[in-house]
């Protein structure tokens, strides 16, 4: 049991972009006022804030992501249907979003070549502190430490090689 723990909370954390779209449990009241970006989706699973998530617990929160994504209850997903979901277009908008709001420099809301380019350029220059070229071990490390995006670990350092 105690090697399976990790594993359920390591599933927790992967899902972590769809818990917060689908769970409907409030956040969780604890001593520290901002959670980790991990921590968050851990909360909302642990309904009743004993701080340990039960096998109840975690299948009940199966339920309600699943529930998310298959808004009519046909209990069978294809592709077109998990894209159509309201779970997933929250998802896809709130990235596109924060894709705009990170490389709009002119602030029109829109976002324009000339700023994309200028905004992964700039990230380019960041990784490879002043050198002309970077390894994919390097980045690869920065995705690790950083986040793909300054955003957290990445879930599969493998991915983008």
């Amino acid at each position: 049991m105690s090697r399976l723990i990790p594993h359920l909370l390591a599933c927790a954390l992967c899902a972590g972009g769809l818990a917060g779209v689908a769970s409907a449990a409030p956040p969780a009241t604890t001593a520290d006022p901002a959670p980790t970006a991990q921590q968050r989706p851990l909360d909302r699973i642990d309904t009743n804030r004993d701080g340990i998530i039960s096998r109840t617990e975690y299948q009940a929160w199966v339920e309600q992501r699943y529930a998310a994504l298959d808004p009519d209850g046909k209990g069978q997903l294809g592709v077109a249907d998990l894209v159509q979901s309201p779970a997933f277009q929250a998802r896809a908008e709130a990235r596109a979003e924060r894709l705009i709001k990170r490389y709009d420099r002119t602030g029109t809301g829109m976002l324009s070549r000339a700023d994309f380019e200028a905004g992964q350029m700039a990230r380019f220059d960041r990784l490879a502190d002043g050198k002309d070229s970077i390894s994919k071990a390097d980045l690869k490390a920065a995705w690790r430490d950083r986040g793909r995006h300054g955003q957290g670990a990445r879930r599969n350092s493998d991915a983008g090689q």
